[in-house]
């Protein structure tokens, strides 16, 4: 059976990578998209900070979102004591 490369998007259209379609049995020349897949090849390359989203007629660059830093093991003690000053208060020396 014939098939083609074909260019697999996620739920939000952004480019996943390549796959196969499969030519169609009953109707030569036809192929049967995976769902999400376009035939519209995305740029050959782009810069890091994008990626190529499917908007539905072609391919545009988008910003990749940027996952917010994880605090550190002291940053997030820091802003447990602030919002439990009750903890706060059983773990601080007394003043003399």
């Amino acid at each position: 059976m014939p098939q083609k490369i074909v260019y697999q998007t996620d739920r939000a259209g952004h480019y996943a990578g390549e796959t196969l379609a499969d030519e169609s049995p009953m109707e030569p020349g036809v192929f049967h998209l995976p769902l999400g897949a376009v035939e519209a090849a995305p740029p050959e390359s782009w810069p890091d900070h994008q990626w190529p989203r499917w908007n539905g007629h072609a391919w545009e660059l988008i910003n990749r979102p940027v996952a917010p830093a994880e605090p550190t093991a002291t940053e997030k003690l820091a802003a447990f004591l602030l919002a439990n000053p009750d903890v706060a208060a059983l773990v601080t020396p007394p003043t003399p």
